[in-house]
């Protein structure tokens, strides 16, 4: 364990392709702002997630002390495969579309806040909850906001934010159909006909909404959001209200939580997590047995 106030050296990973090619235009801005740290500061551009998961490998027989990810969710995603295999602490630079990774962790989405790293660093351990053994820091999901990811992820982000999520929900309603499961936490068994489940670890996803209010990321539990078959009228009309997570009062969206969850169904349904295929239904999500040690920016988290 590092000692907590020393010097440290730490690697900058910047993905390339975060935000649009947004990290790599402010990558001199960031640069300048590090340089105001205390610390010292080594940069790369990994030309792919498998080049970048090689660096973190990599990263301490090289000397360094902690690593900080400059990019979306996406990254973060690609990242924890290395990161928990070699137990080093990271820190996060939002630079992607949406950057749900530091509003569930309660930093700043503002890039240069997030530089200040000070003399004396927090570092806090979050929980790391796994999707048919894949990592995933934020949410997995199925089902409608599945379908809104994969096209927004083949939009090649053209819009940024609410404002594109907004777009690919209204492109998916045309086609989307309901879909029957059975879902079993920790043991409760039932069957239902639905729209969409999302697992979280923490409240946001998709740009900012609020999916699941009570998701808190060092708890040891998953929170789930369950909307059932509702008329595509109604999922349009609910949908703002998740923004700020007020959609939960709804009589036709389920709220739970639990450490074990298995989505199965008769259908072939993709599965996303932090906004990343990861493969189709079945799933099993879990969590408790792994957690990783983040490195904070500011002495205190920012109140979420």
């Amino acid at each position: 364990m590092m000692e907590q106030g020393r010097k440290m050296t730490i690697l900058v990973i910047v993905n390339p392709v975060a935000g649009g090619g947004k990290t790599l235009r402010l990558l001199p801005s960031v640069k300048r702002w590090l340089s105001e740290s205390s610390h010292d500061f080594l940069f790369t551009i990994p030309e792919s997630p498998e080049e970048m998961r090689q660096e973190i490998l990599d990263a301490p027989a090289a000397g360094m002390d902690a690593v900080l990810l400059c990019g979306g969710d996406g990254t973060v995603h690609d990242a924890l495969p290395a990161i928990l295999s070699v137990n080093i602490p990271f820190g996060y630079l939002p630079g992607g579309r949406g950057n749900d990774f530091s509003r569930n962790t309660g930093f700043t989405t503002d890039l240069r806040k997030s530089c200040l790293i000070p003399s004396h660093p927090s570092f806090h351990q979050l929980d790391l909850p796994t999707i048919n053994q894949t990592p995933f820091i934020g949410t997995a999901y199925v089902g409608f906001d599945a379908e809104v990811n994969r096209l927004a992820n083949d939009g090649k982000g053209y819009f940024d934010g609410k404002l594109g999520y907004s777009i690919c929900v209204m492109r998916t309603l045309n086609n989307f159909k309901p879909f029957e499961v059975e879902m079993t936490i920790d043991g409760h068994c039932f069957r239902e006909r639905v729209m969409l489940i999302t697992v979280a670890n923490g409240p946001y996803y998709g740009g900012g909404m609020k999916i699941a209010p009570q998701a808190i990321m060092d708890d040891g539990v998953l929170n789930i959001c369950m909307v059932k078959e509702i008329s595509k009228l109604e999922l349009l009309r609910q949908f703002p209200k998740v923004f700020n997570g007020t959609h939960i009062t709804h009589p036709k969206i389920i709220m739970a939580s639990g450490k074990k969850i298995k989505i199965t169904s008769d259908e072939s349904r993709e599965i996303f997590s932090d906004g990343e295929y990861v493969g189709v239904l079945p799933a099993e999500c879990t969590i408790g047995s792994q957690s990783l040690r983040v490195l904070f920016p500011v002495e205190e988290k920012e109140k979420r």
